[in-house]
This record gives structure tokens, C-alpha cells and sequence, in this order.
């Protein structure tokens, strides 16, 4: 595998590489400012080395090459790195090295801080879409609406994932999709599982943000995972090896203990957290907070406010075939062209599980329920839940 594409051979696109390209072309105050608020200090060199060491699967020799520096710096990395708890030796010859706990929490960081610089950098246009959602909530369908109302037809002129691409998704390298966007003629509609505070709001674009009661979300994710085909998905990202989350648990198993568990995005916190950007935000006229349920009551009427947000008019006659052709029953017919990550799935039907809310719900027993909504009163306002939980 190539560590540097400067070497003139060839590499792997994988998230290793994607990881150790961009923190060494974005700029210091990206990594520096997340670092720092997360408690790390550590320099652009041993991030990069530390990413570099990823790349490897823990080989040690090329690091030098790597980084462009000389092998006593190099050296002097590895072992600063080892002092810091970032990294150890897996042998006595340190040719091999291994990421601790303190370490991947320092690439999760700087994960983000990419993200965050590819939005902070990207040219929008006026007129611009985001759709800014949490990991089963309605990301696609949001997105589905948006292909409809822009194309004014159900069949669409490519798959889902090529008009409306992810922007910070680490498998999608950054010019890659940059240069994707750029030769879109069409008005923009873009994808991110981001907060609106982490990718900025910007005047010329408009944000859709879609909230789904976060025990169905969980319980969408638990399907979601169990439908990955993790040795192909690992093939994908280049990692040597991938462990499904919900391993030999139940569905009740995992709902129990993802609500008590912290720190990812697609934790109860996580959620709950992006939600209450937008809640906050949605005054602004060009923030739509969307709810699944209204989406699954009156799907109608909901397309129908999305395209009065976005100046989007519609004759009429044509209507009721798009309203269709956003239906769960319809976007899991279409699934080959709609579900958002081609190749990693056993079935790509199965990402529409259900679409119906209360699963979540009727997993739990009155003191579980209980106890989910004592923590959840304590992560956002009264009214951001009663309009969440339709209470």
C-alpha cells in the first residue's frame, strides 16, 4: 500500500488515506482547535504519523518517507507518540506499532475536523440544498423528496447517492466529490449526518433537517448493521478488520444499551445534541425541520411545504405521481437506486426496514421507558420533546 501519492505509485482510496491526505493539506487551526477543546496535545506531525501508522496496519518503516522527514525524526515521533499514550510497540524488533485507546480517540478528532474543513471550504451556490440528519432518521427520504421535486419525475436520471452525494463521508475523497458537485447542472442537494453547527450555516443555501423519535432510530440502526455485509464493507474502507456493534445481541439487547451509551453521533446523545441545533435555529428562514411521523401521516402535504420552502412549483398534474414515488413502499421497490452506500449491504431492500414509528417503544418495558425518558429530559427542552415524541 502507498503512503504517499507524491511517490508516483499507486494506492488505495481508502479511509487510511483519505485521513492522512487531508490533515496534511487542510489547515493547522481545523486541528489544532478540536484537538485542543478535546484535551489532546498533539502536533500536525504526530497526527500525520499516527494516520501513517493506520495506513501501514502498524508497519513503521516507510514513516520517515511518509512524512517527509528525516528518519531520526521519524523516530522521535514514534517514541514521543508511545510517551503520550498514543501508540505501543507490538514488538521488540518496533517494526510494528498499535494505536491505543487515547490514539484513535485523537484520529476520531481530526475525522471531524476533515469534515468540518470540507464544508467550511466548499464553494456553494446560491440555491444550494443540505440535508443535515441524523443516521436513520429520513436522510434518504428527505433526499428522495428533493430528487422528485427538483427532477419533477420519478425517474430519476441517476442513482440517489450520484445526485445527491455525501459530502464528508471518509470513503468519498475530497476533490473526488468536490469535482462531483461541481459539473452538476442541476440544483444542488447535498447529504451530511452533521450538525448544522459543525458544517456553518450559510445564506445562500437552505437546510433540511428531518427528527425521527430517537428509540425507532435505534432500533433502525440495530436492522441497519445486521444488514452490512461487514467483509465486503471492510474490503471497501481497507481496514483489516470490522465488528458488527450489535453482534449476537437482540433487538432489546442493543436498545438498552445504546441508551445508556455516549460519545458517537448515532448515540442517544448524538442525536439529541444535532437536534437541538436545528431546534433552536428553526426560526430561520432557511431552516425546515421535518418530522418522520408527519412524513408518514401526510406525505402530501409535507412535499408540499418542502417545495413552498424551496420555491419549487409543481403542475399539478404531475403531482400525484411524485407523492408516490416517495412512499416507503415505493423508495424500497426502487432500493438498488436509492439506498445510499452501493456494495456493503446484503440486501439493499432491507435499508427500508419498516418505516413505521413505536418500534422502539414496544421494545421496552414501563421502567426502561422510564428510564430513557429521565435521561433524555436532561439533554434538551421541554418543547424540542413534546414536538420530538409527539407528547
Amino acid at each position: 500500500m502507498i503512503l504517499d501519492d507524491r511517490s508516483g505509485q499507486k494506492h488505495s482510496e481508502n479511509p487510511s488515506y483519505v485521513l492522512f491526505r487531508e490533515v496534511r493539506d487542510i489547515s493547522e487551526h481545523y486541528l489544532s482547535d478540536g484537538l485542543s477543546a478535546a484535551g489532546f496535545d498533539i502536533s500536525r506531525n504526530a497526527t500525520l504519523a499516527l494516520a501513517s501508522i493506520l495506513l501501514n496496519d502498524g508497519q513503521t518503516g516507510d514513516l520517515a518517507r511518509t512524512l517527509g522527514i528525516t528518519v531520526a525524526m521519524a523516530s522521535d515521533l514514534m517514541s514521543a507518540l508511545v510517551r503520550g499514550g498514543y501508540a505501543q510497540y507490538s514488538d521488540d524488533r518496533h517494526r510494528l506499532m498499535v494505536i491505543t485507546e487515547r490514539g484513535s480517540a485523537v484520529l476520531g478528532v481530526v475525522r471531524q475536523a476533515t469534515a468540518t474543513a470540507r464544508w467550511s471550504d466548499f464553494p456553494f451556490r446560491q440555491g444550494d440544498i443540505v440535508i443535515s440528519t441524523s443516521a436513520k432518521s429520513g436522510t434518504t427520504w428527505a433526499q428522495m423528496i428533493c430528487a422528485l421535486l427538483i427532477f419533477r419525475t420519478p425517474d430519476l436520471p441517476a442513482s440517489l447517492s450520484e445526485l445527491s452525494p455525501w459530502l464528508d463521508w471518509i470513503l468519498n475523497p475530497r476533490d473526488k466529490v468536490y469535482a462531483q458537485l461541481a459539473a452538476q447542472d442541476h440544483r444542488r442537494f447535498i447529504k451530511t449526518h452533521m450538525s448544522l453547527t459543525e458544517i456553518g450555516i450559510d445564506p445562500r443555501v437552505t437546510y433540511i433537517v428531518v427528527a425521527r423519535h430517537p428509540l425507532d432510530v435505534a432500533v433502525s440502526l440495530y436492522h441497519h448493521d445486521t444488514n452490512i455485509d461487514t467483509e465486503r464493507f471492510r474490503e471497501l474502507a481497507g481496514i483489516s478488520h470490522i465488528e458488527s456493534p450489535v453482534k449476537g445481541a437482540t433487538p432489546h439487547q442493543w436498545l438498552v444499551h445504546w441508551m445508556s451509551k455516549d460519545g458517537t453521533p448515532d448515540s442517544l446523545p448524538g442525536i439529541i445534541w444535532q437536534l437541538s441545533q436545528a431546534w433552536k435555529r428553526r426560526n430561520q428562514a432557511n431552516i425546515l425541520l421535518l418530522h418522520y411521523d408527519d412524513l408518514s401521516a401526510d406525505l402530501d402535504g409535507e412535499m408540499r411545504r418542502v417545495a413552498s420552502r424551496l420555491g419549487i412549483s409543481v403542475p399539478e398534474d404531475i403531482w400525484p405521481g411524485l407523492v408516490k414515488a416517495a412512499t416507503f413502499d415505493q423508495m424500497r421497490d426502487a432500493a438498488n437506486r436509492l439506498q445510499p452506500v452501493p456494495d456493503v449491504l446484503r440486501d439493499n431492500a432491507a435499508f427500508f426496514h419498516r418505516g413505521t414509528s413505536g418500534s422502539g417503544r414496544e421494545l421496552l418495558t414501563a421502567a426502561e421507558l422510564d428510564r430513557y425518558h429521565a435521561r433524555v429530559r436532561r439533554m434538551a427542552s421541554p418543547d424540542l420533546l413534546a414536538w420530538l415524541h409527539r407528547s
